[in-house]
């Protein structure tokens, strides 16, 4: 396995890496090193980020660069030799010469270190996006998960009677005592599609709920159940902000306020991915 295959390995899957010495009728084809001409060193090298903007404009293409590369292994002069079309990748590509180190070439003659040029190519590729996600934004919670929310209530409403979920009749009772705050109308902005999110195309359900106080405000949150990617969990939970107007739940007949929790099921998917109705409340959500 050849250097830039192991490297390719470690990196994030969006991406397509390629640093390779240019060599002519073999592009992207690594070169035996030959000692007499300067090369890059590639275990300096460290990808640039694939621009966000680029990504969300599906743009792609090869960046060609030649650096100088100096007796002391200092590289400098960055020059874009060979544009991949799109200045926010070109100019990705150029933000990180500045780390790289590089090996100086030999004079054949003499044997001396010299300076001279190096050049080197990266790819940006987006891989292909997923299918149309399948997930279900119904809220689903299964009883473990229930029972867990119905007890960190009770412990928060030391003086109400919040019925024991053993039976039927008690399970249903503690749930509406519990489980059935809402966010004041206006009070739950949809959070957006998170921008470090999209090169990776990442799409998933996140179940999580917010504890409602008695005063009317979301003390905290917690994630129920997650996506599969910890940026679209976070999303949603700062969706849930501490102070944000809400809604707590009543003992049963026009009883007190009880500190509650309320709960969500959200579906993330890129922006052309996106469907119009993404949010799942329970029945009588707003």
């Amino acid at each position: 396995m050849t250097i830039q295959d192991r490297r390719c390995r470690r990196l994030p899957a969006i991406l397509c890496l390629i640093l390779a010495p240019i060599a002519a009728g073999a592009a992207d084809q690594p070169t035996p090193p030959d000692a007499t001409k300067p090369r890059l060193d590639v275990a300096s090298f460290k990808p640039p980020e694939y621009p966000p903007e680029s990504v969300q404009a599906g743009e792609e293409g090869r960046v060609g660069i030649s650096v100088l590369c100096g007796v002391d292994g200092v590289v400098s002069d960055p020059q874009v030799v060979e544009p991949s079309g799109f200045a926010r990748l070109d100019n990705a590509v150029l933000a990180v010469v500045p780390g790289l180190r590089c090996f100086p070439g030999h004079d054949t003659q003499t044997g001396e270190v010299v300076t001279g040029r190096a050049r080197f190519r990266y790819t940006f590729k987006l891989r292909e996006p997923p299918p149309p996600p399948s997930h279900q934004t119904t809220l689903q919670l299964d009883r473990e998960e229930t029972l867990a929310l119905m007890a960190e209530a009770r412990a928060a409403n030391p003086d109400i009677a919040i019925p024991a979920a053993t039976d039927p009749e008690g399970y249903s009772a503690a749930w509406s005592m519990t489980l059935e705050a809402r966010f004041s109308p206006g009070a739950f902005q949809p959070p957006a599609y998170p921008a470090d999110a999209l090169a990776g195309r990442e799409t998933g359900t996140v179940t999580a709920a917010f504890l409602c106080g008695r005063d009317g405000t979301v003390q905290r949150a917690r994630l129920i159940r997650s996506s599969g990617s910890a940026r679209l969990d976070d999303a949603l939970l700062r969706a849930f902000p501490t102070g944000a107007a809400c809604q707590p739940a009543h003992a049963p007949k026009n009883g007190p306020a009880v500190t509650s929790w309320g709960m969500m099921a959200y579906l993330f998917a890129p922006p052309e991915m996106a469907s119009a109705d993404k949010a799942a409340l329970p029945p009588g959500g707003n």
